[in-house]
């Protein structure tokens, strides 16, 4: 048995949904995101491309890897907790021909810029992103 005095955590992940109009990269992201620019904040938002970059799958592969091909996307994002605003916005994207990535931000990940997004909730739904982070273990 272990025994440990002081601070004590759980870790936690917060899932996420995104999507790029435009291809998938960096510079498109930070655009997108509104990191443009020389800035010291920028640090933030490129470690932040860095953890969804890493832990991001295309939709159905990210379903498939569950063990959840069987389901439809909407059956799985009813599954995960999104409301169905955010899955019909996503079906939407979809048939627009967008890609739709699903992944999970971490709360005990080394960076603190994606600690800090898992414990936050988000929603960003412009032109060119679509990130919703409003889905967490917290």
């Amino acid at each position: 048995m272990k025994i440990r005095n002081g601070f004590v955590t759980n870790s936690s992940s917060t899932s996420f949904l995104i999507s790029l109009k435009n291809e998938w990269k960096k510079e498109t992201f930070m655009s997108a995101i509104g990191a443009i620019g020389k800035s010291p904040m920028n640090q933030i938002f490129e470690e932040l491309f860095e953890a969804v970059d890493n832990q991001k799958k295309e939709i159905h592969k990210s379903m498939e890897e569950m063990g959840e091909s069987v389901l439809s996307v909407s059956e799985f994002l009813d599954e995960k907790g999104f409301d169905s605003e955010t899955i019909e916005l996503v079906e939407k994207l979809m048939a627009d021909g967008r890609i739709i990535y699903y992944g999970e931000l971490e709360s005990d990940a080394e960076k603190s810029s994606e600690v800090y997004f898992c414990s936050r909730s988000f929603v960003i739904s412009e032109d060119d992103i679509y990130f919703n982070g409003s889905i967490g273990g917290w």
